[in-house]
């Protein structure tokens, strides 16, 4: 089964809502001001490998809710006004070993909730209507140079909470319920070039907070409980070519935040206590049967992001206590080869 916290203990003093990593460095943003007995408000870096809090210190002045990791570039979003010591409109791009901004500025209008690299873009979804210069309603791909917006407009009626691109397709999750030229309830997929609505069509009957992809599936978490014309409560793994749910169901008790899906298999996290036909509480492991592993490392309160490596999965959130240790916003898991029943690279069965 999967391992147990490790002794990393960076001691967040108040919610993690994004982890990135890059290397050895593991980037958290949320609403935090300490790291330890350092100030770090709201954006810090860590070393991945210690739990040593880095200097890079951006100082944003609001929450910070999406990261994304390119090279000499954090890419920052969320709804602050101002971080690596200039005024930047809830999107921002910082130098990875200094922490300050970058004079690319987008100037979005109102919150950054999702971001996603892809080559030389960065996709962009939220609650703005105008970002990089143009009227781009809650998602925008943006000249990760320049930080123009491009062409590509998909038109959200509402807001975005997630984003994820597999092949040539852009998935995207929220409270929207148009989007790409079309109706779409709650997720969508957007060609990458184009930006309009492809033909799969989930339709969430709730918002949709988390998408990720492995194999022959788009793994989805949110508030629904009817998504790919099947009840599937809060989590579901749903045919990449037709949008149709499948079997695999662990069928949670509560809202489902943040997935991350590998050959090793799908670890979900959020406000369930129970999900996989077991108690679980915030975190868990489902296995390719949609079965919760033996894993079981229990938070006190809400987890809002994961983020893993080969063999670690770190874990953001409102909590205090995880696996029974005082860990606060933040931990380390060690993990092993395989998952008590790997999902593998084909759908769920």
């Amino acid at each position: 089964m999967t391992g147990n916290a490790t002794a990393w203990d960076p001691n967040a003093n108040n919610a993690v809502y994004a982890l990135g990593l890059s290397g050895s460095r593991l980037y958290a943003g949320g609403a935090f001001t300490t790291i330890g007995i350092r100030t770090r408000n709201r954006v810090a870096a860590y070393n991945a490998s210690t739990g040593a809090v880095t200097p890079w210190d951006p100082n944003a002045n609001s929450t910070v809710s999406a990261l994304a990791v390119n090279g000499g570039a954090v890419y920052a979003g969320g709804s602050f006004t101002s971080i690596g010591g200039q005024v930047r409109n809830h999107l921002a791009a910082l130098d990875a070993t200094t922490g300050l901004a970058y004079i690319w500025n987008p100037n979005a209008n109102n919150v950054v909730t999702a971001l996603v690299l892809y080559g030389s873009t960065l996709y962009a979804g939220g609650a703005f209507t105008n970002v990089g210069g143009l009227l781009r309603n809650r998602v925008a791909a943006l000249d990760s140079t320049t930080g123009n917006a491009t062409a590509w407009n998909p038109n959200a009626n509402s807001t975005v909470n997630c984003l994820a691109i597999y092949g040539s397709t852009v998935y995207a999750g929220g409270v929207f319920t148009s989007i790409g030229g079309l109706p779409r309830n709650r997720i969508a997929g957007l060609d990458v070039t184009s930006g309009a609505a492809t033909s799969w069509d989930a339709n969430a009957d709730n918002q949709v907070y988390a998408i990720c992809v492995n194999g022959n599936a788009v793994y989805a978490g949110g508030l629904f409980t009817s998504i790919g014309t099947q009840f599937r409560n809060y989590i579901a793994a749903l045919d990449l070519g037709t949008g149709s749910a499948l079997p695999w169901n662990p069928n949670a008790n509560n809202a489902v935040y943040a997935l991350t899906v590998s050959g090793m298999g799908v670890h979900a996290a959020g406000a369930f206590t129970l999900i996989g036909g077991q108690t679980r509480t915030y975190l868990a492991a489902i296995d390719g049967l949609g079965a919760a592993t033996s894993w079981n490392p229990a938070a006190n309160s809400y987890i809002y992001a994961l983020a893993r490596s080969a063999n670690m999965l770190y874990v953001g959130g409102q909590y205090g206590i995880i696996d029974g240790l005082t860990l606060s916003g933040i931990a380390e898991f060690s993990l092993p080869s395989v998952l008590d029943a790997p999902v593998g690279s084909a759908s769920p069965s």
